[in-house]
């Protein structure tokens, strides 16, 4: 399973694209191949269309064994798809999770300070309200 470097704010965009183009050329590489095997397929269809003198039986042997060798081509490539697939909703799943518990650990901090910011300020209140105090007291005093 593909893992991702951990950034600030979740994870590094540039790998998380670099997998997902990978992936992606992957599944473009089958769909060409898969393509060119159907290319190949409807060749050897023509040229068993056009050859008139080969046996009958021998025609249809052939045909069967090309139908069932793109029948075997297209169950490899569905499955390799499928597998790439599977593998990136693995990676997703893990990227959601490590991001939800990165979020909640952000939120933990923010929590925290709001916290102590609030200490802060009620410390800062208090000192101000006693310098305030001293002040009143100097002024009660005589010169």
């Amino acid at each position: 399973m593909k893992r991702f470097s951990v950034v600030n704010n979740g994870y590094d965009v540039e790998e998380v694209n670099r997998f997902i183009d990978i992936v992606i050329g992957r599944l473009e590489k089958l769909n060409a191949e898969n393509a060119s095997y159907l290319a190949k397929i409807d060749k050897l269809n023509k040229q068993l269309e056009d050859t008139k003198t080969i046996d009958t039986s021998k025609l249809e042997k052939a045909i069967l064994a090309v139908q069932d060798t793109s029948d075997k081509m297209k169950e490899v490539a569905k499955e390799e798809a499928r597998m790439i697939v599977e593998e990136a909703k693995n990676n997703a799943n893990s990227i959601i999770h490590e991001a939800l518990v990165n979020a909640e650990k952000v939120e933990n901090e923010r929590m925290m300070l709001e916290k102590n910011i609030k200490v802060y300020k009620e410390r800062v209140k208090s000192l101000l309200k006693s310098e305030l105090e001293i002040v009143d007291d100097l002024d009660k005093v005589e010169l």
